[in-house]
């Protein structure tokens, strides 16, 4: 049995993971901001309190492990928010890494850290082109990880849209939640667009578990990830409409943001197993009752 580390246990990706490393037989440590929060049902086998914007709190953090996922960061907040705990904490829990002698660190980053996207299809060779404190902050953590590659084996994954239950701040979550509260017009953009920038949470923590078991993990600052067989955007919100029995209008105007699609060729030499749009959005739905088996 191996134990692993993984911040943000409470979150939904973290849970996700939790669950994931339990069916493996292998021992969760949690990481929560508060032990006073409602720790109920949380998939680790301990709990500890770690605040990113506490250095010394990183001294929680004792005893063995064969691994460290990263998951816990800043979504909103000022720019020095945003860098204290996403960027910095990344630092300390590198650095704390390093002196437990923990030899593999999974980040898990977003497409955030390219900035602004303005090519049709994204990889890991895109360039990025920075323009918010978020996206900046993200490049950052993922800069700390990879800075280390001579004391740990340490790489990032830039996740998409993720689905599941717990997942309510991407555009499809929020559409989603709109058409769930009865609203009358929902405005959507680039209906014509082939869309793939979506990741179920399992499939997320599926392939996080198989690069913390590979004997060697690629030489790369990040991975990206996506689905097979993208469909129109049209098509993924019709989907929704469906499924949430929406009788409102959709109306569809002119994007301010380029869509992209996902190259995700060199996580899949890596393990990473995709399933299709339609079976992401099919998972989903199941999840959250709305289509039944």
């Amino acid at each position: 049995m191996s134990r692993i580390l993984v911040t943000g246990i409470n979150s939904p990706l973290g849970q996700a993971v939790g669950r994931k490393l339990q069916a493996e037989a292998h021992s969760v440590v949690g990481t929560v901001r508060s032990l006073k929060i409602n720790l109920l049902g949380l998939p680790a086998d301990e709990l500890i309190p770690l605040d990113l914007e506490n250095k010394n709190s990183f001294n929680n953090i004792v005893g063995g492990f064969d691994g460290f996922v990263h998951v816990a960061a800043a979504s909103s907040g000022t720019p020095e928010d945003l860098m204290n705990i996403t960027g910095l904490g990344t630092l300390h829990l590198v650095n704390r890494a390093v002196s437990l002698g923990v030899k593999r660190v999974i980040h898990v980053s977003g497409m955030d850290a390219y900035g602004k996207i303005s090519t049709p299809t994204v990889s890991e060779s895109t360039k990025p082109d920075y323009q918010n404190p978020y996206g900046v902050a993200k490049w950052a953590a993922e800069s700390y990880v990879a800075g280390a590659s001579r004391l740990i084996e340490g790489i990032s994954i830039r996740s998409p849209a993720i689905a599941g239950p717990g997942h309510v701040r991407h555009f499809l979550a929020r559409t989603l939640q709109k058409m769930l509260s009865g609203d009358q017009l929902i405005e959507a953009s680039n209906k014509d667009f082939y869309f793939n920038n979506i990741i179920h949470e399992d499939i997320l923590s599926d392939f996080i578990f198989k690069l913390l078991c590979q004997t060697k993990i690629p030489e790369l600052q990040a991975l990206v990830v996506g689905s097979n067989e993208p469909m129109r955007l049209e098509e993924v919100i019709s989907y929704l409409a469906k499924a949430t029995n929406f009788k409102g209008e959709i109306s569809w105007v002119d994007g301010f943001v380029s869509p992209f699609n996902i190259d995700f060729s060199a996580s899949a030499v890596c393990g990473y197993k995709a399933i299709t749009v339609m079976e992401t959005l099919e998972l989903w739905m199941r999840e959250l009752g709305l289509l039944r088996s």
